[in-house]
């Protein structure tokens, strides 16, 4: 079986972001079970770097680049399109398209394509991510208010897409459901909920450890990720002033390469809701962290806060329990899918001070967390996702037949 994939969105330093993590995870999980299929690998043009993939000797596989962008690729003509050239799979003779990201066009008429959905934040929080600023009125103003304003028609087209897919991965449970509210008709059976893993971090080295020696970190709480309005950081970083109260010491590190950015509205008031608190050295705004001290920031921190009001999988959560630190995070959205029981899950928007104090005052319970956390942790991985992807592979590759 030849099995196309889509690798287009690892290209230009997207590789250890989010979609690009999933699929460098899961192939090299495929490569060490899978040694009968043949698989494609598709880039945008012959100028295009094939990401770094550490693949097994024995998968079969081989790269294929596109057509190229053409005219979109020629400056100041390239203006004028809003998306990249599509990708027109049936010539390549592939028995199934693995498509991993929706922004990456695509044409298929009689080859099967298994399609793979995250989550519809930007959907379900229109006003949030759909809203276009104006900026001004200047040419370049105006035209990239334009072609936001085009892009994001473009995408809720590309939504429907999902409707002639062979079969469709999702990342949870919740993220199904919220694909078969926004496409009623879908056909559930055709989707299938196949959760992720946490890839294992690396050992804490010398480097990371120098880093975090100059923070002088002790009683502290942590939190890594993206940093908007859905994330919650704003209102954590206020609820300090609470838990102050009876820790003084009580220190907050949030880090993410979001965090610190001086484009990113949620950043800078967040930097300036920090400045005005009683004890503004107390929080820590890292920015972007290594793999290393990443480790060293789940091992030592008092418990991973979580506070996101809506996650399509959460995978930071399972990170933090496979690392052994206890998290508090909310029982939104996928969030309980990832926890279960395994976290201290908290009602949506509540406040997580009480939960905060009690890990501080309660060594014990920080303890159990983390055994819970640790045997939860085992539940996802990668080998199970790259078992249950292939078996989807097959069969709508056969169906297709």
């Amino acid at each position: 079986m030849r099995i196309g994939v889509d690798l287009r969105s690892l290209e230009g330093g997207a590789q250890h972001r989010g979609i690009g993590r999933y699929v460098t995870e899961l192939l090299h999980a495929l490569s060490k079970i899978d040694t009968k299929n043949e698989y494609v690998f598709f880039l945008s043009h012959h100028t295009s770097k094939a990401p770094k993939l550490a693949l097994a000797d024995t998968l079969a596989h081989s790269f294929q680049h596109g057509r190229g962008q053409g005219l979109r690729g020629v400056k100041y003509v390239r203006i004028i399109f809003i998306t990249p050239r599509p990708l027109a799979i049936d010539r390549y003779k592939l028995d199934v398209f693995f498509h991993v990201d929706i922004q990456q066009p695509i044409r298929a008429r009689t080859t099967p394509v298994v399609s793979v959905v995250y989550d519809l934040i930007p959907y379900i929080y229109e006003d949030l991510y759909q809203h276009v600023h104006l900026g001004g009125y200047t040419p370049g103003h105006l035209i990239g208010y334009s072609r936001m304003r085009i892009k994001w028609r473009v995408q809720k087209r590309w939504l429907q897409n999902y409707r002639n897919d062979a079969r469709i991965i999702s990342i949870s449970e919740h993220t199904k459901k919220d694909l078969l509210k926004f496409l009623p008709g879908l056909t559930p059976k055709k989707i299938v909920s196949i959760p992720l893993a946490a890839g294992s971090l690396p050992a804490v080295n010398k480097a990371a450890k120098a880093s975090m020696a100059k923070l002088k970190l002790k009683d502290f709480f942590f939190y890594v990720g993206g940093a908007d309005p859905r994330k919650g950081l704003v209102d954590l970083a206020r609820s300090f002033e609470e838990v102050w109260q009876e820790f003084p010491d009580a220190q907050l590190v949030l880090a993410g390469k979001e965090v610190t950015r001086s484009d990113v509205p949620e950043a800078v008031k967040l930097t300036q809701v920090v400045s005005k608190l009683s004890r503004p050295e107390q929080v820590f705004l890292l920015g972007f962290i290594s793999d290393e001290e990443l480790a060293w920031l789940y091992h030592n921190a008092k418990a991973f806060v979580f506070p996101s009001r809506y996650e399509g999988f959460g995978l930071p959560v399972l990170e933090a329990m496979q690392a052994g630190c206890p998290v508090i995070t909310y029982d939104n959205s996928s969030l309980p899918e990832v926890a279960a029981g395994s976290a201290v899950t908290l009602p949506d928007g509540s406040s997580m001070v009480p939960a905060m104090c009690d890990i501080l005052r309660n060594g014990r319970l920080r303890e159990q967390l983390i055994k819970k956390g640790y045997s939860q942790a085992r539940q996802f991985t990668w080998q199970r996702t790259a078992e249950e992807t292939l078996s989807v592979l097959e069969a709508a590759a056969k169906e297709g037949a």
